[in-house]
């Protein structure tokens, strides 16, 4: 594994959250939207059980087309998947020492500039960089030796 297969992860976990929201707010939408049993009542107080299904919610879901609910159940998958990749991840991360850790979480996943960073640490921007590019080396290899993170497909940026 390389730096640049590195940074892709770091950007990956830095935007995992955000990717569960989204999906999150997918499932919660097409729910909403098919799931709702306001249209399946019967709201003129007459019974209407003969021959039908008699609950709304059983009416509601019998007419959902197939094609939502495996929507629905991939986008439960991709959520969990990204929740352990992203556990996998801060495993790893957490095998840094403070100061890699903190250049590499403060330059990768908060977008922080290197005067900050500098200031943080007590180095020089020039000395953060090159601490930066270590610790990049070594979660190449911590990267490259878990299984779960080294054979998961990351989305190119």
């Amino acid at each position: 594994m390389d730096k640049e297969q590195v940074i892709v992860i770091l950007h990956y976990y830095r935007d995992a959250d955000k990717a569960i929201k989204m999906n999150e707010r997918v499932i919660k939408n097409l729910e909403d939207q098919y799931y709702s049993t306001l249209g399946a009542v019967n709201s003129d107080g007459m019974p209407h059980g003969k021959g039908t299904t008699s609950n709304p919610v059983e009416r509601v879901v019998l007419n959902i087309a197939h094609s939502v609910t495996r929507t629905i159940d991939r986008l439960r998958r991709e959520i969990n998947e990204t929740g352990k990749i992203k556990e996998e991840i801060a495993g790893e991360l957490n095998r840094l020492n403070y100061t890699e850790k903190a250049l590499v979480w403060g330059f990768y996943i908060e977008g922080e500039q290197w005067e900050r960073l500098s200031a943080r640490v007590n180095y020089s921007p020039r000395q953060c960089r090159n601490i930066r590019a270590a610790a990049l080396d070594r979660l190449a290899r911590y990267f490259g030796g878990n299984e779960i993170i080294s054979q998961y497909h990351f989305p190119e940026k």
